[in-house]
């Protein structure tokens, strides 16, 4: 009981799909019941919190998904349902911090789904975080579209570091999202992947709800 409510179900990629597979069916539990998991909150003006009863509920690339993460000592994993498809991705990994199972699960995903497009949002998004990730490069953020937490951050030393790191690199070769858009402590979460020809970068934005939300925070990390 050390986790206290986190991390009270232990199972096998297998068992897990298996209630994956209850889930698609409406199986197991009433129908109601499986409805009432994935019904997101409504926010006062009118938009979605995109979380359910315990599981992140949304669209990405205009496919419908229900999806969570776990973790404990030694572990992480990733379970994402596409009711709509009738498919889900269980990904079990032994590893304490790393990026693994969102990649492999995104990965078995272009595998097992036809494509599909992407929303006009993350499409919207996407250009915006280029944007704010070339200015990152060159040093010339615009103030605007960041938060006040975000502003006093990315002061003159913290932002002639990203300069120094992120401009000697040059133009990268893609800069596409990755995963899928969830709402965390009432941001807008989304990553991307930016490949260079000798290596790969994520960026994790999160930023305020809404199309032109500003931005609360930029991360850029090597991927493992």
């Amino acid at each position: 009981g050390w986790l206290y409510a986190a991390g009270e179900l232990s199972m096998s990629a297998e068992d897990l799909a298996k209630w994956d597979v209850a889930r698609l069916n409406r199986t197991t539990l009433p129908a109601d019941d499986w409805a009432a998991q994935e019904t997101p909150v409504k926010l006062a003006d009118g938009s979605s919190n995109g979380y359910g009863l315990g599981v992140f509920t949304g669209s990405a690339n205009g496919r419908r998904y229900v999806e969570h993460s776990g973790e404990a000592v030694g572990f992480l994993s990733e379970n994402t349902v596409y009711p709509d498809d009738k498919a889900a991705i269980v990904v079990l990994t032994n590893s304490w911090f790393s990026d693994a199972t969102g990649r492999i699960a995104a990965g078995v995903a272009k595998i097992v789904l036809p494509p599909a497009a992407a929303s006009a949002e993350d499409t919207a998004a996407l250009t915006r975080a280029r944007a704010v990730y070339d200015q990152l490069r060159t040093g010339t953020l615009d103030r605007k579209g960041l938060t006040e937490d975000a502003n006093y951050y990315f002061k003159p030393v913290a932002l002639a570091d990203y300069k120094t790191s992120l401009g000697a690199l040059g133009e990268p070769t893609t800069f596409a999202q990755t995963g899928k858009t969830r709402l965390r402590g009432g941001f807008v979460n989304r990553t991307y992947r930016i490949t260079y020809p000798d290596r790969t970068l994520s960026l994790s934005t999160y930023a305020e709800p809404g199309a032109n939300g500003r931005y609360e925070q930029l991360l850029v990390a090597p991927t493992q």
